[in-house]
This record gives structure tokens, sequence and C-alpha cells, in this order.
């Protein structure tokens, strides 16, 4: 958000998760997930480490507090969406008050799109950038309206499941369904601005998804790839419509999991997938795999 918002010299220092554009991987490294410490690039390992730590009360990240009080940062972003995917306001709060000043903190927590649009207002406001994040959600608002246009010709909506998490295996939420909608599908599973949902392997057989969006969370489309054999391996996979149909995809996740401006490009990578004769590819053929060829 704040390097489309023109202020991205303004950063100081990021969390190890914050490597989008790729010339902030430069910048001094504050928060950490402990979770990586702990387990392999593995979804059943990274899931009974997340629990470990919670039975144990502990957080799933560590605060550089030496690094924090020698960038003296003005302002903190944080979130207080999901406390497995990025430090939550309790944790960085409780390192801001070990420093002082203390700096002005903005949590963020969107549940839906146009929140989202509210909280690029509300960091444009934060950062003197008032006018950029007006210019910004205008341009974003006119993508949408392009991508509700071409799937506006379609005659039906394809039963849609965005496989969150392997093992065990989620139904995503928060803005994903409300996406899935505008992009001219249906999510039977989750409802827009929901919570994720776990979900049993029975459940998505009698669901029947006709495209599979294999999207886990914080993967890379290459991990991605190298544990779809979770789902692959599993009884009547093969059954499922999506399957017979040849819809079963992975997508680059950080287009769905990330609150800000590169959500309308997920938007339209699923107008593609779930409408091709409507929405070419274009230079969203290297954001997505299929799975089945």
């Amino acid at each position: 958000m704040l390097y489309a918002l023109g202020a991205g010299r303004f950063v100081v220092g990021r969390s190890d998760d914050c490597d989008y554009p790729a010339r902030v991987r430069n910048k001094p490294l504050v928060v950490a997930s402990r979770v990586a410490k702990l387990a392999p690039q593995d979804s059943l390992k990274i899931h009974e480490a997340v629990l470990k730590l919670r039975r144990e009360g502990a957080h799933q990240f560590t605060v550089n507090l030496p690094v924090l009080k020698r960038l003296k940062p003005d302002l903190v972003i944080t979130q207080n969406l999901c406390a497995v995917c990025a430090a939550a306001h309790p944790e960085v709060s409780t390192a801001l008050k070990q420093i002082s000043p203390i700096p002005k903190t903005v949590s963020l927590q969107a549940k839906r799109l146009d929140e989202v649009f509210t909280e690029i207002r509300r960091l444009g406001e934060a950062v003197g950038r008032q006018k950029a994040a007006l210019r910004l959600i205008h341009l974003l608002q006119e993508r949408i309206a392009r991508i509700r246009e071409s799937v506006a010709k379609t005659l039906r909506q394809p039963r849609v499941w965005c496989c969150e998490w392997l093992e065990p295996l989620m139904a995503a939420g928060h803005w994903i369904p409300e996406m899935v909608e505008l992009s001219g599908g249906s999510d039977g599973l989750n409802s827009p601005g929901a919570e994720s949902v776990w979900l049993n392997w029975e459940r998505i057989r009698s669901y029947d998804p006709e495209v599979i969006i294999l999207m886990p969370c914080s993967y890379s489309l290459p991990q991605t790839l190298r544990e779809a054999w979770r789902l692959i391996r599993r009884p009547g996979f093969k059954r499922l419509s999506a399957v017979r149909q040849k819809r079963v995809f992975a997508v680059e996740t950080s287009l769905y999991h990330r609150s800000g401006p590169r959500l309308v490009e997920g938007l339209e990578l699923f107008a593609h997938l779930f409408h091709p004769e409507f929405f070419p590819a274009g230079k969203l053929r290297r954001r997505f795999r299929p799975l089945i060829r």
C-alpha cells in the first residue's frame, strides 16, 4: 500500500513477509516469524507448530527491539486481522511501549474489499498522500468495473473452492469469497467477510467444485506445486468436476492473502480462470499453473 501511494521512501523497516515491491527487501528486518524456524515448508508441520506455540501461550512472531529503537519510527503499521499471518497489534504494542517516544500506530483489519480501500485512504492520510490515495482507489475501482463488465456476459457461475490450506483443509475467507463473486464465480463454502474455515474432505466431495484454486496462505507458486500431492492423493479426487474438466489451478498467493492494490490483479486472474472466453490471461499467465493437463 505504501509503495503504491508513493510513500516507499518513508519506509524504514519491515517484517519478513513484507517483500513487495522487491526493493523493500533492502530495508532492515524488524519482525520475524518463529514458525518459519520451527517448521519446514510443509502445511501439516506448520499447522502443528502454530498449535504448539498457542498451547504454550507464546507469540508466533519476534520483534527485534534493538533494531526498532535504532530506527525510531514515527508511524508503525500493523494488523489485527490474523495472528498467524503477521505480528498482531498486541505483540507490536508491547514492543512499542519500550521505545520513546512511542510512535503512532495504524492497525489494519479490513475483511472486505471496500474496507481495504478505506484503509488505503487512512494510510494516505497518515503519510500525507491523501490525493495519491484517492487516485489509486479510483484506478482500482475502474479495473474492478471492467471485470464486472467482462464477466457479466457469462450465463453461469462455476462452483469454486479456494483452498487456503492443504493439511488440514481450509476454505479461504475475508475478501476472497467476495472476489470469487465479483469475478463471476460462486463460493458455496464460505461467505464474504467471514473467517477462513476448516473443512473435511467429505464436505468437498459433496460440494463437488467445478474450479479449485490452490492458494495456501504465504506459499509461493513453486511451494504450492510441490505440496499439491496432499490434495491429489485424497480418495475420489479424480472424480471431482474440477478435475475432470481440468480446472484445478495453483496461483500466486500474494495476490490474495495480502490486503492492498494487488488484490485487483487477483480479481483479474480469477476472472480469467473462471471465464477465459471473456477475460484473456495476458500478463497473468505467470501467476498460475494448471495442476491437471
